[in-house]
């Protein structure tokens, strides 16, 4: 090792050692004025020797260069002095602390600073331009080694524990394993990063879940602030991948959100951690909307990498024109729409995204994991099994199937038109004998066939999160309007709609495939898009204002409404075992427990002895709830039963 490499290492050491005590000293709680103050001198006057030394190393040495360099250093750090011995000295002590804005600060600008000084003794070039220069520093192992550990100890010295510690340590993590630090492993390192994305989302949504009335302010702070950096370095990673970057330039974008992140990171850290509770998400519909809101956006971000690492999307030429071609001509589908104009190509793209493999997987795998924690507590056999089955569905019929399994788009298991493909000639025996099977699903066993265990939404809807936010069916003031077994007459006119829309799009479709007419796009797909993949994860992200299950509810999914009429006329139903119980009842758990909101399950219970609604999607969450264990499940199985019990000779 030569003497620049020691001398570069033991300034990475000091500069560690100097930021860990001043974390140290902090984190006690017992710092004097004076001894913040000192620190906030010696941090300041690392940055300005860093910046000084650094310059003077990079330019011929001659007297005037040596007095520059000096004079770098020490007017600043006499001016900074002066500014310190001012506040020290006023008789009233400022109230407010600014430790959080402070620290953060000068960590910051002595990491980068430090960084610049080790390349110059290093001998590693740098251009002078700020767009090359910054993510050649923030992106290399001098930069982001010395921040993990001052990470790290960051959490063990201010005695971070239980979930807010592992969401820093996933904040860590996404910095230190980034395809932008080892630029051979990119795609590996996209893929790590991802995954480390959702497994903090997971963790901070199941925090959510389980904290719907109160929850700690510390876990709030952290979890937007979590969301905050999910969506800078996925919108980093966007902007470098689909820009067709090959210059140091193109990590610029994600450069400054690592900053920020660490701004962020160090912020939190220093803020002060305080045992009150604040209102959770109940009371404030507008946090859960920003959460929901983030996780999609990160995710949608990030997936557009992974889909252009996959080869799924395609990008030409560089910078600004390289992103209006991938939003014109994303996955391939110039043969499905021709508007010849990005911002008309907008709307699709979004709805694209959402549909292509990557956002899908990234989805599953966060929505998955609170499924299966769901599991974990659910003691009802048959709701597991239904479960597990949705989980099956959704990786297979919603993610695997369209997309790897060649001729998939032959087979009868379309979810509605258009979704895999325009409506030809040779398609519409398989689109039909979908529907019909999906009809005899829905006679058979209720909606809950496709509603609750081959649509996405079962898997959506079914973690943990999911069941906590059945709750705002009755909070929402739109979903107050909408309660109960039947449609309201503004829901039964969307219904109309929506069938009107699908079927012109499917008969325009059918008519450009045997070149009758000719439009821009095809009619099929861009219904299935704008209706599945933009609608659908819109009203998702609106579920704090319009309540749970929109999309069943709001009669807009026509494969839902197909689904739950042939439901309301076959063999499902939810039988009370004694109705005189449903009338005794106090709480009627069962109202407040449905998915969709049906507040009439106890009148029906005691009249009919049984429910039965084409809005029912069987989601068992109100026998679940039923403190008397006296409702249940009636469908052809439960026919069989009944017909064959009474066949047998002792039937009498």
């Amino acid at each position: 090792m030569d003497l620049s490499s020691v001398v570069a290492f033991a300034v990475i050491v000091s500069m560690i050692a100097i930021i860990v005590y001043s974390e140290s000293v902090v984190s006690s709680g017992k710092a004097s004025r004076l001894r913040k103050y000192a620190l906030y001198f010696i941090l300041f006057m690392m940055a300005t020797m860093f910046i000084g030394i650094g310059w003077y190393l990079s330019v011929p040495h001659s007297f005037l260069t040596a007095i520059i360099a000096i004079n770098i250093v020490m007017i600043p750090m006499i001016a900074f002095l002066v500014l310190l011995f001012f506040f020290y000295s006023l008789e009233t002590p400022l109230r407010v602390t600014y430790d959080r804005f402070i620290f953060p600060s000068f960590y910051l600008l002595n990491e980068l600073f430090m960084t610049y000084f080790v390349f110059i003794i290093l001998g590693i070039k740098l251009s002078g331009s700020v767009f090359t220069d910054l993510p050649t520093m923030v992106n290399s192992l001098v930069f982001v080694v010395p921040m993990e550990v001052e990470m790290i100890f960051s959490i063990a010295l201010f005695r971070i524990r239980g979930t807010i510690g592992y969401l820093l340590v996933v904040l860590a993590l996404m910095d230190l394993l980034s395809p932008a630090l080892f630029v051979h492993h990119t795609t590996f390192l996209l893929v790590t990063n991802s995954l480390i994305m959702v497994g903090g989302m997971i963790l901070l949504l199941e925090e959510v879940s389980s904290s719907k009335r109160k929850i700690l302010s510390d876990k709030k702070k952290i979890i937007d602030i979590s969301i905050l950096i999910y969506l800078l370095n996925s919108f980093g990673f966007f902007l470098e991948y689909s820009t067709g970057g090959v210059a140091e330039s193109s990590w610029f974008p994600y450069s400054i959100s690592i900053l920020v992140g660490m701004f962020l990171y160090f912020f939190f850290i220093f803020s002060g951690r305080k045992p009150s509770t604040v209102d959770s998400w109940e009371k404030k519909r507008r946090w859960l909307f920003f959460l929901l809101l983030g996780t999609f956006a990160s995710e949608f971000l990030m997936s557009i990498p992974l889909d252009l690492a996959a080869g799924f999307f395609q990008t030409r030429g560089y910078g600004i024109g390289s992103i209006a071609y991938l939003v014109s001509n994303a996955g391939g589908t110039g043969g499905a729409f021709h508007f010849g104009s990005v911002l008309l190509s907008i709307i699709p793209f979004i709805a694209i995204v959402a549909n292509a493999p990557m956002f899908l997987l990234l989805m599953g795998i966060e929505m998955g994991a609170l499924v299966v924690l769901r599991m974990k507590n659910i003691k009802w056999l048959e709701k597991r099994v239904n479960l597990s089955f949705a989980l099956v569905a959704y990786f297979t019929y919603t993610l695997y199937g369209p997309n790897y399994i060649m001729g998939w788009s032959k087979l009868p298991l379309w979810a509605n038109v258009g979704a895999l493909g325009p409506v030809r000639a040779d398609l519409i025996l398989p689109l039909i004998l979908s529907y019909a099977i999906y009809a005899v699903l829905a006679i058979l066993f209720g909606r809950r066939s496709y509603c609750g265990t081959l649509c996405p939404s079962a898997v959506m809807y079914g973690g943990t999160l999911g069941q906590e936010m059945i709750s705002l069916n009755y909070s929402s003031k739109t979903s107050r309007k909408n309660i109960g077994s039947r449609y309201s007459s503004f829901v039964r006119k969307v219904i109309g709609g929506s069938w009107i829309f699908m079927l012109a799009s499917a008969v325009a479709s059918f008519a450009i495939s045997i070149r009758l007419i000719n439009l821009p796009f095809d009619p099929a797909i861009l219904y299935s898009y704008l209706i599945w993949n933009l609608l659908w994860y819109a009203f998702f992200i609106s579920i704090p204002f319009v309540g749970m299950s929109p999309c069943r509810r709001y009669g807009w999914c026509t494969t839902g409404t197909f689904v739950g009429f042939f439901s309301r006329l076959g063999f499902f139903k939810i039988k009370a075992i004694d109705p005189a119980v449903c009338a005794r009842c106090p709480t009627k758990d069962c109202v407040t427990a449905c998915e969709v909101g049906l507040g009439d399950l106890p009148a029906q219970f005691m009249k009919n002895g049984y429910f039965k609604s084409q809005k029912c999607v069987g989601s068992g969450s109100c026998i679940e709830a039923c403190p008397y264990d006296n409702i249940h499940f009636y469908d052809i199985r439960n026919v069989i039963r009944d017909r064959s019990a009474a066949k047998r000779p002792d039937a009498q």
